[in-house]
């Protein structure tokens, strides 16, 4: 399906916003700087052109969350968000003399990749998930971004951590920042009860998170024996509409929160930038063990069917668990809770750890740029994507934190604070991305047995994840090279 959106009057657009900069990760600037632009008039770098109504081509998957990144409909809603991007696109059409054209595919992943294999022409910019959008990459699919001569990674408005979980030799084929709104939406975080815990006489975690105190052990603590059988049944199950839980967790969410915000990490980089695996056997024993206490120990409500995800958050909207770990994003369903709920990041290894890391789900969107993209063309490209990127830091990421992280799915200001603490460091790892059904997720798979023998599954993925990374490593380099 393909649906335009137009160059728009300059009525339209925006040219008052407060700068306020994107969620951003590594050593990069936190802030874009006040001299980025002046007014109307925006100092990206970028030259000033007119394209006359040159069409811009987006493919999207339909259904999937980065439908809210470069939105379809050619209106104004009355949502922040959703109008915060159409202002977004209007502006860069009206200031390049562009239209934009946006492709709803059931599966981008698999339309882009039979487009390219057939060396056609047909799209300029992809938004794909992460773990399938790395099969594009390993196939030499898709551009490197060092060939789109606008492009500008430095910028504040491009998410810093990238790197570490896509790069190799400094190549990067997938991207990400202020462009995609919805990929800050799918940062892990812990959700808690209020009114369970005023119950229980817990303290809310909101200091310990400031004091930097919230810990794996703690969060331990407070879920210990939280776990009751309330309808006399003699166990507690997730289909009893009284029993209570310590904590309500999905396979597909916990076991790589947890892991990631206490420092693990299975693939490292040399000084060439080329990945290796380094499973550090002592530091995961010590992180697992943390895990298995809270998850299986303390007899949580953790889900090993993939097709139960809703009946997890449903237990948590029903106040039946103290804690629930998800995105940011599932604070939309919560709203109808009957309890008040707060958030805050997931929990530290300890408090020597510096900061709280938070895991990017696997349904977040990247970008990438289909390899077939003409080399003549690849300069109106760049031109147009650094556009969107650097519009999006003015227009978009302060309605993002204001509007909806911060008022739209959060209760109370504490919950609200806690949003710079949960994006400041998001985690990206090149096992979990490229190697999600194997090394990346043996946390998963040792909690679904409840098992604790760490030292033999490492050891097990040891030559898969060695040859595994030198075909990726080979991918990248030809990329380099053709």
């Amino acid at each position: 399906m393909k649906k335009v959106l137009c160059a728009v009057l300059a009525a339209l657009a925006v040219t008052a916003m407060l700068i306020m900069s994107g969620c951003h990760n590594g050593s990069g600037p936190s802030n874009p700087d006040d001299s980025l632009y002046n007014g109307e008039e925006l100092n990206d770098g970028l030259p000033d052109i007119k394209f006359n109504n040159e069409v811009f081509r987006v493919i999207i998957s339909t259904g999937h969350m980065c439908t809210g990144d470069i939105y379809t409909e050619d209106h104004e809603t009355g949502d922040p968000l959703h109008d915060a991007v159409f202002r977004r696109n209007a502006n860069v059409c009206e200031r390049f003399g562009i239209k934009i054209e946006v492709y709803d595919q059931e599966n981008s992943i698999s339309v882009v990749s039979t487009s390219v294999k057939a060396g056609s022409d047909e799209y300029d910019l992809a938004f794909v998930g992460i773990v399938y959008g790395s099969e594009l990459a390993q196939e030499n699919l898709v551009l490197p971004f060092h060939k789109l001569p606008y492009v500008n990674l430095e910028q504040p408005w491009w998410d810093k951590d990238i790197w570490n979980g896509f790069s190799i030799r400094n190549n990067l084929m997938m991207v990400n920042g202020d462009i995609s709104p919805s990929s800050f939406s799918v940062t892990s975080c812990m959700f808690f009860n209020k009114t369970l815990l005023d119950k229980l006489d817990i303290q809310y975690p909101y200091e310990l998170v400031r004091q930097g105190k919230w810990t794996l052990d703690r969060l331990y603590e407070m879920t210990k024996d939280a776990t009751v059988d309330l309808d006399g049944d003699l166990k507690a199950t997730p289909d009893s509409d009284m029993d209570r839980f310590g904590l309500a967790a999905w396979c597909l969410d916990a076991p790589y929160s947890l892991y990631y915000a206490a420092g693990g990490m299975l693939v490292s980089k040399d000084q060439d930038d080329v990945p290796y695996y380094n499973a550090n056997l002592e530091r995961d024993t010590l992180i697992y063990n943390k895990i298995y206490n809270v998850v299986i120990k303390n007899n949580a409500y953790f889900e090993t069917d993939i097709d139960f995800v809703e009946r997890v958050g449903q237990t948590f909207l029903e106040g039946r668990a103290l804690f629930y770990d998800a995105t940011l994003s599932t604070a939309e369903v919560l709203r109808e809770m009957d309890d008040e709920y707060g958030f805050v990041p997931v929990p530290k290894f300890d408090e020597l750890q510096s900061e709280y890391k938070s895991f990017v789900n696997g349904g977040s969107a990247m970008l990438c740029v289909p390899a077939t993209v003409p080399e003549a063309r690849r300069e109106f490209v760049s031109i147009i994507i650094e556009a969107l990127a650097s519009e999006a830091s003015r227009t978009v990421t302060p309605v993002l934190k204001e509007n909806y992280l911060k008022r739209k799915i959060t209760r109370d200001a504490d919950s609200a604070d806690m949003i710079d603490y949960i994006v400041k460091h998001r985690v990206y790892d090149m096992a979990y991305i490229n190697m999600h059904l194997g090394v990346g997720s043996y946390v998963k798979e040792l909690l679904t047995k409840k098992a604790t023998d760490i030292s033999s599954t490492l050891k097990s993925y040891q030559k898969v994840s060695e040859k595994k990374i030198q075909l990726i490593v080979k991918a990248f380099d030809k990329s380099l090279n053709s």
